[in-house]
């Protein structure tokens, strides 16, 4: 992983799993940076992976969803339904990252997911960014594991669905989480491993979280692709609603905010 250098302290995001929720995320980003509030390193599993990676490679909240929008949604349900394939998202990430690997990235950044063959944690901070992210994507039974880091990998939510100790790890010294299903549900998972044992996870990832959010998206699910734009102004409000504490909590902390 890359590591920070220098005095200046960095602030961190744990972008949580979801789904088509995600569109949340960039209502989040998008608000604190109404508040000079930038995010110096990105920790993401699932839906937060695919944000994270394309915030780290520069793109802005509002670049993300119109991207977003591109995506062929029932090219993706029909191959699920006939291969389990992440084609379409893959098809949209070779078009915007190319063959860039984490080095190539504006931020350090790291995907989460989940080792199918015995439920440990991957984390994902080199190589192809592609990959790693399609890897913390691949939620079974609908998609195939995928193979990256000498492992088949599946969703990172099983084992940490709100990266926040992964967010620390890359440097950052505050982090703010956003979750985009209650907390509650993921304090501890139960996953399948491909032998057939039963993997629990204590999810860590949240107590290293300095503030969480958690975006009210209990009409929404993670196939609600249609709703991009309401989830993404819920995600906005729930930012704005919190900004004034998470300024004062910054400048306490001494962590410049932007111009």
């Amino acid at each position: 992983m890359k590591w920070f250098r220098g005095r200046q302290k960095k602030l961190g995001a744990a972008l949580g799993s979801g789904g088509a929720k995600g569109m949340a995320h960039l209502g989040v980003i998008q608000a604190l940076a109404e508040r000079g509030v930038a995010f110096d390193a990105v920790a993401g599993t699932s839906a937060g992976a695919l944000v994270g990676a394309l915030y780290a490679r520069g793109y802005t909240p509002r670049d993300i969803g119109e991207l977003l929008a591109r995506l062929d949604y029932k090219n993706m349900a029909l191959s699920v339904l006939l291969s389990k394939s992440l084609d379409p998202v893959r098809a949209l990430l070779d078009d915007v990252l190319g063959q860039s690997e984490f080095p190539d990235l504006r931020l350090p950044f790291a995907a989460v997911a989940t080792d199918a063959e015995n439920g440990e944690e991957a984390v994902l901070s080199a190589g192809n960014v592609a990959r790693a992210v399609l890897a913390s994507c691949a939620m079974p039974p609908y998609f195939r594991p995928v193979a990256a880091d000498g492992r088949r990998l599946v969703d990172g939510a099983f084992v940490n669905a709100v990266p926040g100790d992964v967010a620390r790890a890359l440097g950052a010294d505050f982090v703010i989480g956003v979750a985009l299903s209650p907390a509650e549900r993921y304090r501890e998972t139960t996953f399948a491993a491909a032998d057939g044992t039963l993997v629990r996870a204590e999810q860590a990832g949240f107590a290293a979280c300095d503030i969480l959010l958690e975006p009210d998206l209990s009409a929404y699910s993670a196939t609600s692709v249609l709703s991009g734009a309401q989830m993404f102004d819920i995600g906005y409000a729930c930012a704005e609603a919190r900004a004034d504490e998470i300024v004062r909590a910054l400048r306490e902390r001494r962590i410049p905010l932007r111009s």
